[in-house]
């Protein structure tokens, strides 16, 4: 029986279903966010990207608003035709913050929604 793979998350992910951009492999691309968290994030797409693929992500942290967050990452899983997950690289201070607070603002928003 095998054993399952050690959890590699430095934090857990919050659930997020939102479209976003990315460029890097093939152009450009519009793909749907699964989950998200200060360090990373799945999303699913049909475009096979292999595992150390460099990628810039355009997250919606408040589409109202017309805010975006342009976010540098790196493949770390790769399920060809399913999706991949992207660890973020070389992000500032406060887009770092920014993120955790949005972040932080959804889950709030999903639990009051739940009850």
């Amino acid at each position: 029986m095998p054993y399952p793979e050690k959890e590699r998350r430095r934090a857990k992910r919050q659930e997020w279903i939102v479209d976003l951009y990315f460029e890097g492999v093939e152009g450009v691309g519009i793909a749907q966010g699964r989950n998200v968290s200060p360090y990373g994030l799945y999303f699913n797409t049909l475009i096979a990207i292999p595992k150390g693929t460099k990628l810039k992500l355009r997250l919606p942290v408040d589409p109202e608003a017309e805010e975006y967050l342009v976010i540098e990452a790196v493949v770390t899983y790769s399920q060809p035709q399913v999706g991949v997950g992207v660890e973020f690289t070389g992000l500032d201070a406060a887009s770092q913050q920014r993120l955790e607070r949005f972040i932080e603002e959804n889950c709030k928003r999903q639990a009051a929604t739940a009850e």
